[in-house]
């Protein structure tokens, strides 16, 4: 070889050396994508989800079954990693709004029913594109109707986009002690509130001295009866009020016009049910079967001193812890006379954030991530039958598939009387926790001086339209 072959050859092999540092280091992504896809190796995806119930132990199987499938962008395999964080309650809202204004936090968190419209700016929508397929799986909007009930579908549905996966639902029923109603002579549980209020005079006992020594329904009063609030509210809805409207207009104090079979009759239907809730736990009144100085409701049903409660399906596991003896049965809510069925919900929903912030490994590949897409990819998954039924065995919550809730209502147990009433099940736009205390208070006062209701369902509508303005 020549020397001039030599020295071309050398000045060639100097150039695409000064080419390949350039492009490395003015292109960081360069090497490393390359590197990977040569040595054929997985990028690592992980995703952050908040929640508040849940234990990790409860998500475990369903992340593990999602960590060992595979997806691929590009041509490039991707591994996805779902660390569950169980989050104190009592600090949770600000630590997602300080999450928020970081600029970090998590890609999937859970958030109330309730609070759906408040965290609407919030939430990404899940995807109506079929191409995004071929990478990632996703539920399809065109099963949603035949996967879940229209009332789960209501709360989580926006301007007809999805902005949360509901993997279970609840709802208030009636929880009554058996050996108390077979002492009563009672046979089954009460249907309509008319009943209730029967059994509940004949399931009371009160002493000479005037004092309840058994309560025959923990009923009336506000921060000794877990979810009174609730209680309050599905009252008032049964009665065709609102009490928080579409608008946070708040409707407790409204009066409402109904076409009855004498022409347009004007009710108060707010008004209507503080008053029969109230009465429970007044001692002027002949229904009085509560009172207000007894311990937490839970507490004392579990004891055997009360006949009636009631509950949600997650205070059965409070009843176990207190009392696995207790011989107790449940059965759907009481409801007015010759009415539709109205229930009220309370549940949590996982969503997923509209921040693109998840870790991605190497760093090099993180512009090409869509963490939002692979987080709804994520509750897709979580939501198929199997998955589902896994998670919801583990919490013994009540399904949100209907498939799922046909299985439960069929197996004829404790949880069977709330999957059977997820399709009536209803809730309102509540866009503050503290309306709960504001109307647990203004149950109090009222109990204080039954003469100022009216007085203190006006102060009540007062606080909560003022917390519009911290919202």
């Amino acid at each position: 070889m020549s020397l001039k072959s030599s020295l071309s050859i050398i000045l060639l092999i100097f150039f695409f050396s000064i080419t390949g540092y350039v492009l490395v280091k003015s292109y960081p992504k360069f090497k490393t994508p390359y590197s990977h896809i040569v040595n054929n190796e997985p990028i690592v995806v992980t995703l952050e989800f908040w929640g508040i119930w849940d234990n990790s132990d409860d998500w475990q199987k369903i992340t593990d079954k999602f960590k060992n499938k595979t997806y691929n962008l590009n041509g490039q395999k991707i591994n996805i990693i779902i660390n569950y964080t169980k989050k104190n309650y009592n600090s949770y809202e600000n630590e997602i709004a300080e999450s928020t204004n970081k600029k970090n936090g998590p890609n999937i968190f859970m958030i109330n029913n309730n609070w759906f419209e408040k965290y609407l700016n919030q939430l990404e929508p899940l995807e109506n594109n079929e191409a995004y397929k071929e990478e990632y799986d996703f539920l399809s909007y065109s099963d949603i109707p035949d996967i879940f009930p229209t009332r789960i579908i209501m709360d989580v549905v926006y301007k007809n986009q999805l902005y949360g996966m509901p993997l279970n639902s609840d709802s208030l029923a009636l929880y009554y002690n058996k050996d108390l109603f077979k002492k009563a002579n009672l046979t089954s549980p009460p249907s309509t509130w008319k009943d209730f209020k029967k059994y509940t005079k004949k399931l009371t006992t009160i002493n000479k001295k005037g004092h309840i020594t058994q309560s025959g329904a923990i009923f009336g009063a506000g921060s000794n009866i877990n979810r009174s609030s609730d209680i309050l509210s599905l009252l008032i809805i049964q009665g065709g009020g609102k009490i928080i409207d579409e608008n946070k207009a708040i409707d407790i104090n409204k009066e409402i016009e109904v076409n009855t079979i004498d022409g347009i009759e004007k009710r108060n239907p707010g008004k209507n049910a503080i008053e029969f809730y109230t009465e429970f736990s007044n001692p002027k009144k002949e229904i009085y079967s509560w009172d207000s100085n007894w311990e937490n409701s839970i507490k004392t049903f579990t004891q055997g001193k009360a006949a009636m409660m009631i509950g949600y399906e997650y205070h059965i596991n409070n009843l176990i812890v207190l009392n696995s003896n207790l011989n107790y049965d449940i059965a759907k809510m009481p409801q007015l006379e010759n009415s539709t069925p109205i229930n009220f919900s309370n549940t949590w929903i996982p969503v997923v954030s509209n921040r693109n912030n998840c870790k991605v490994e190497p760093i090099e590949f993180a512009n090409e991530i869509d963490c939002k897409k692979i987080s709804w990819s994520f509750l897709s998954f979580a939501i198929e039958k199997e998955n589902s039924k896994k998670y919801l065995d583990l919490t013994n919550k009540i399904a949100s598939r209907k498939d799922l809730i046909e299985e439960q209502i069929k197996a004829n147990d404790k949880t069977s009387v709330f999957a059977s009433q997820i399709e009536s099940s209803l809730n309102y736009n509540k866009f503050d926790d503290q309306i709960d205390i504001i109307l647990t208070e203004m149950i109090d006062n009222i109990n204080l001086d039954e003469e100022n209701l009216l007085t203190e369902v006006d102060n009540a509508v007062v606080k909560i339209e003022s917390l519009k303005t911290e919202n």
